[in-house]
């Protein structure tokens, strides 16, 4: 997958653990089914699509969205790889709301041992933009 290409994904809310807060969490539509399905079996929460929309990176050579500032959510996009069986490097791509990203690369650290890996984590900024369906109407064309 090219770094500039939008990534389709869905802004949900994962309900807090026995008395924790709701999350908002970023997860690519390809993946979504089965982490929901994960997050609500394995560890018994309760999953909630707010919106299906996608993630665009800041990059001007792709941005021409036509959306208002305000209308844009601030997401990161966590790239690294991690050693796989027989050393066979896996990717792992995770998407953080910028306001929490501090917190979040901590923890997402925390479980990397090697500081190799540390050093391939890459982080690209962008926006999850509005849902298409949202999206103000065009003004009527006049012929």
């Amino acid at each position: 997958m090219r770094s500039l290409e939008p990534v389709p994904l869905v802004r949900c809310r994962l309900d807090g653990a026995a008395g924790t807060s709701t999350t908002l969490r970023y997860v690519p539509l390809a993946e979504f089914e089965l982490w929901r399905h994960f997050m609500e079996t394995k560890h018994s929460r309760q999953v909630t699509i707010e919106a299906v929309s996608v993630w665009l990176p800041e990059e001007p050579s792709v941005w021409n969205s036509g959306f208002t500032p305000d209308e844009l959510e601030p997401v990161l996009r966590v790239r690294m790889e991690k050693p796989g069986p027989h050393g066979v490097p896996v990717p792992i791509e995770r998407f953080f709301p910028a306001e929490t990203y501090p917190v979040a690369q901590e923890r997402l650290l925390a479980h990397i041992a090697d500081l190799e890996e540390r050093y391939s984590l890459v982080a690209t900024p962008g926006y999850f933009v509005p849902e298409p369906a949202r999206r103000r109407p065009a003004a009527p064309v006049s012929h």
